[in-house]
């Protein structure tokens, strides 16, 4: 009786000694598959074209809010100072795009103020796509489906099945003023397109 009382308790302990194992095992494979996920690229589509990002969202928001040269924003290489994004379609056809940034509404520093600089990836570095541009939302809808209000930063053609590769960067103007140390700058990378 003393051994069938020993056998079972070896056998409950062995049962738990499991459980514990698999419950920690489980827990172990979640951890790893959600820090997995925040890594996925995040992928947008409109019409024929698809931009994909890694970040939480396609809105980019200045956090740097000194005034700097062009020459100086143009060599921003921190986290956070840029906004890395791809464009690709999966069609047989070119596909005409551009490339639009919509402001957000909770901005609060002029557009007047702000300059964008857009670059894309040629043989495996960034080489500027123009030169850096104030700001300047466009007065109506474009024939591509940028929205009114929205600033066209890059029109191009994709052929059948490609990708590119671009880095968008944001900075204050050299001479703005800002007085209010919580003001803010959002825009939202769009990117729109059709077949030709």
């Amino acid at each position: 009786m003393e051994e069938k009382s020993k056998t079972s308790k070896v056998i409950f302990m062995v049962l738990i000694i499991s459980v514990i194992a698999i419950i920690v095992i489980v827990c172990s494979f979640m951890l790893f598959f959600r820090g997995q996920k925040n890594n996925v690229k995040e992928v947008v589509k409109t019409g024929v074209v698809t931009m994909n990002y890694k970040t939480p969202s396609n809105k980019f928001t200045l956090t740097n809010l000194t005034p700097m040269s062009n020459d100086l924003g143009k060599e921003l290489r921190d986290s956070g100072t840029y906004f890395d994004f791809s464009i690709s379609s999966e069609v047989k056809d070119e596909v005409q795009y551009e490339i639009a940034l919509v402001k957000d509404s909770s901005s609060t520093i002029p557009d007047e103020d702000i300059v964008a600089y857009l670059e894309k990836q040629t043989s495996g570095s960034y080489a500027k796509v123009n030169d850096p541009r104030i700001f300047t939302p466009s007065m109506r809808k474009s024939v591509l489906g940028s929205p009114a209000q929205s600033m066209i930063l890059y029109k191009n053609s994709l052929p059948g099945s490609a990708v590119e590769n671009y880095r968008l960067r944001l900075w204050v103007k050299e001479g703005a003023v800002i007085t209010d140390p919580t003001a803010t700058y959002t825009v939202e990378v769009k990117v729109y397109g059709k077949v030709n």
